[in-house]
């Protein structure tokens, strides 16, 4: 752009010099009676003339000693076929007049495949025999470091020369190398088979790149999968196998949770067992010491004399004025005898 206004300006500026010029000469030889005052200003208009036409060529020549090289890109310097490994960076430069300065762009681009679309699609057969298409795409850019080489060596249709093997045979290797079921599992986006072929891929065509042209000059930033196909009839029968597999789980679920819940319900009826069980011989404890605990007390009660009960009595009746006393024995008092604890009966 900048080359095109400077000769824009340096054209117009000459066009200017050569018109005063011209007219100036013209006026000079068609009247020769002129005063002194009017051949100095045919002098003055002619030198005036010549002076706009030289720096007109000037401007106009500018070109031919800077350059400028758009943001994004690089320079390559050729003069007469020797190129320089020094490149020029974005920006205004001054350049050997003689030197022609080729742009090489150093911004991520899609690789497009024969020039017609940005998604390569390979067809190859897997391990298995199944034919599979499989289209990638890839991202890559130049490295400024190496554009020299690489533009000495391929030019500057490098991707054409250098990417289209790589980026068509490491797909179809990777066909052959893995069966169908992996192959389909990949097809699915977001899919952990996906991501490791990706991985395949990215590492396989950057090192395939560098065997080919100069290594390091074409940086590999990205290998996506696009799309994973087959033929119809397997995908029919994966899709169906698919299904019974989804099925075959849920029912395996089912029945694991059903497991856990008769596992739980057994736990808990044994719990309750145990509880019943506890608690009845907790009873049968409690009968056995209230049994023992009545044979104690019998066993005191044999060893207390009548005399003493009848004491007890009274004194008991004394000590709770509002207790009301029936007689029930000849004195008055309550019948006491001895207990014999050994034999009932009696």
């Amino acid at each position: 752009m900048l080359e095109i206004i400077l000769n824009g300006i340096g054209f117009v500026v000459a066009l200017i010099g050569l018109v005063y010029a011209g007219s100036a000469i013209l006026a000079s030889t068609n009247d020769d009676d002129h005063n002194e005052r009017t051949r100095t200003q045919i002098k003055s208009a002619t030198k005036l003339g010549l002076v706009l036409i030289l720096v007109g060529c000037m401007i106009f020549s500018i070109p031919m000693f800077v350059v400028t090289v758009d943001a994004g890109s690089i320079g390559i310097q050729n003069t007469f076929g020797v190129v320089d490994e020094k490149v020029l960076q974005p920006g205004l430069s001054v350049k050997n007049p003689f030197t022609n300065v080729i742009p090489m762009s150093t911004r991520t681009q899609k690789y497009m495949d024969y020039g017609k679309s940005d998604v390569a699609t390979i067809t190859a057969l897997s391990n298995d025999g199944l034919e599979t298409s499989m289209g990638i795409a890839v991202n890559y850019r130049l490295n400024p470091s190496m554009a020299s080489q690489l533009y000495m060596r391929v030019g500057t249709n490098y991707d054409s020369i250098i990417m289209v093997n790589p980026v068509h045979s490491v797909p179809r290797d990777l066909i052959s190398k893995y069966d169908t079921k992996t192959l389909y599992s990949a097809s699915v986006e977001g899919s952990s088979d996906r991501a490791k072929l990706e991985r395949e891929l990215y590492t396989a065509i950057s090192d395939r790149i560098n065997e080919m042209g100069v290594k390091d000059s074409i940086i590999i930033e990205q290998v996506s999968i696009r799309n994973i196909d087959f033929v119809q009839t397997y995908k029919d029968s994966i899709a169906s196998k698919m299904k019974m597999d989804t099925e075959i789980a849920q029912k395996k679920l089912e029945v694991e949770k059903q497991v856990m819940e008769a596992k739980r319900v057994s736990a808990e009826a044994e719990g309750t067992a145990n509880k019943a069980r506890i608690e009845a011989l907790g009873k049968a404890d409690a009968a056995r010491i209230e049994a023992q605990g009545v044979k104690d007390a019998a066993d005191k009660i044999g060893q207390v004399s009548p005399q003493y009960l009848e004491w007890y009595f009274m004194q008991t009746m004394k000590d709770n004025p509002r207790a009301i006393y029936i007689p029930t024995g000849l004195n008055g008092l309550p019948m006491f005898k001895n207990v014999d604890t050994t034999n009932p009966t009696k």
